[in-house]
């Protein structure tokens, strides 16, 4: 089947960025009529992929690998999968797609890479890692709980998930070659005082082929503490990480230039009452670390906080930014949980363990249950100090159905040429002194945005395009990015279409 392309190239004259806008062509699916979802991934080469779960009654029952060229749609294969499969992670290195699966059957839990080439579409699968409750039930037990199973694959694959042990915390870890040749296998603790009651596993980096662990901890003098872990072969040191007496810190973590940062709000309070900006700057050759914490600058943001979040309202922390000059980016968004749908077993409240939650978080509650709103930004240089914070008001988010593909509430935010880009549906009224994002609104009276927030906290609204005759939506919580290239698979109306942005 033949399509013909359909290029839409806008040159941005603006203070923001030049960007290339490129549509394909919009095909007709009828497999949306069994499942809206799908997984995506990207690389800086421009190849994309889509892995579409077929599902029935919530199980997945086999999924599709759908294949595109120059943002069009070629041709899907289906990959077979057995009763109890679950996907945790798409990605595509050296011309592949991998899909990362759980696998359990009887009394084991198998984790799985199946590879597809792009070109061949030849399939390949490898079992990475496997457990049997009869052999090792904690292992078992921890992989039960797929939220904390992560995969890295930046420089090289990593697996990490952590385990309790005869009430010790540890974290697993295992570094696969590209052909997925197991070459480390660690089983890394926070040190001989941790355990399961007073630890908290928050998350692992790779850097210059060594593995960092981080942890949080309270002691018996009720003092609390992340404790930063480096592995490098058989060698380790550590790092205690002090946290203000009687403070309460929700935090994120990135790292840039042998430089980790841990930055996110802290609060006298153990359930919202935010107070200000929370940073530590961990130099990791010296390994020693400088601390501050800041109160709001922005009235606006402190009135946000004037007491604790009520009934199902809270915040999280998106996602942080580093730029050469190691000055810190901080974004977080606020939501509410939908009623009635959060998961057995799951807390709603913001804070777990000290009022500490981590890149991953502890007993977290999905995305999927959110309902995101308000943006709250911050900008922190290299000595801690805070140097503004702004907010981008959203309304009626809370109106869309998170199912609907007809309708956008969600965000992308990214960093380029040293500002904060977010992508989003909606509708601005630019003649109004406040800025304010409306997304309840038909695709014909919205926008797709992208809002800049410039080096110096100012914030300005760019359309990159109308949704007026738009047949799909690029909903921008499904924008995946390599580099510089962003794709966003939209659909609507039993239809799909593939945007690229190159910023």
């Amino acid at each position: 089947m033949k399509f013909n392309l359909v290029y839409i190239f806008i040159l941005m004259t603006s203070l923001c960025f030049s960007q290339e806008i490129t549509k394909g062509n919009i095909v007709k699916d009828r497999q949306f009529l069994i499942d809206k979802g799908e997984l995506t991934a990207n690389d800086n080469q421009g190849n994309f992929i889509s892995i579409r779960p077929h599902t029935i009654n919530g199980s997945l029952r086999n999924y599709f690998v759908e294949f595109f060229e120059n943002e069009n749609f070629t041709d899907r294969i289906e990959i077979e999968t057995k009763d109890d499969t679950e996907i945790l992670k798409v990605f595509l290195l050296n011309h592949k797609a991998y899909v990362f699966i759980k696998e359990r059957e009887n009394r084991s839990i198998s984790l799985k890479l199946n590879s597809v080439d792009l070109n061949t579409k030849q399939q390949f699968q490898q079992v990475i890692f496997s457990a049997s409750k009869d052999e090792n039930i904690n292992i078992f037990r921890a992989l039960k709980d797929s939220y904390n199973i992560k995969l890295l694959t930046d420089s090289s694959l990593v697996l990490s998930f952590p385990v309790v042990e005869d009430k010790e915390l540890y974290n697993v870890v295992k570094i696969f070659s590209e052909d997925l040749k197991e070459t480390a296998d660690y089983k890394i603790t926070a040190g001989e005082t941790s355990t399961s009651k007073n630890t908290v596993f928050l998350n692992t980096f790779q850097i210059d082929g060594k593995i960092y662990s981080l942890f949080q901890e309270e002691n018996n003098a009720n003092e609390n503490f992340y404790k930063l872990v480096e592995t490098d072969n058989e060698t380790q040191r550590f790092l205690e990480i002090k946290i203000p007496d009687g403070t309460f810190e929700l935090v994120n973590s990135r790292s840039r230039n042998k430089q980790m940062i841990i930055s996110g709000l802290y609060s006298k309070y153990k359930k919202g009452g935010f107070s200000g900006f929370t940073y530590y700057n961990i130099d990791l050759n010296k390994f020693q670390y400088t601390s501050k914490q800041s109160p709001f600058l922005n009235e606006n943001a402190s009135r946000f906080f004037s007491g604790l979040f009520k009934g199902n309202r809270s915040i999280d922390i998106k996602d942080i930014f580093i730029n050469d000059n190691l000055d810190t980016y901080i974004v977080a968004q606020f939501y509410i949980l939908r009623k009635n749908v959060a998961p057995v077993g799951i807390p709603i409240a913001s804070f777990t363990f000290a009022g500490v939650t981590g890149f991953i978080t502890f007993n977290p509650v999905s995305s999927s249950y959110k309902v995101f709103d308000d943006i709250l930004i911050g900008k922190i240089n290299s000595s801690g100090e805070l140097l503004w914070d702004n907010l981008l008001q959203l309304r009626q988010t809370e109106k869309i159905s998170s199912k609907s593909n007809k309708r956008d509430s969600s965000t992308f935010t990214f960093f380029s040429n040293n500002e904060i880009n977010i992508l989003i549906n909606g509708s601005i009224d630019e003649d109004k002194e406040e800025l304010i994002v409306k997304q309840d609104k038909r695709p014909s009276k919205t926008n797709f945005y992208n809002i800049i927030v410039n080096p110096h906290g100012g914030i300005t609204p760019n359309i990159l395009f109308s949704n007026k005759d738009s047949e799909t939506i690029f909903r921008t919580e499904n924008a995946v990015m390599s580099d510089n290239i962003i794709h966003i698979l939209g659909q609507g109306n039993m239809r799909k279409q593939l945007l690229l942005l190159k910023i």
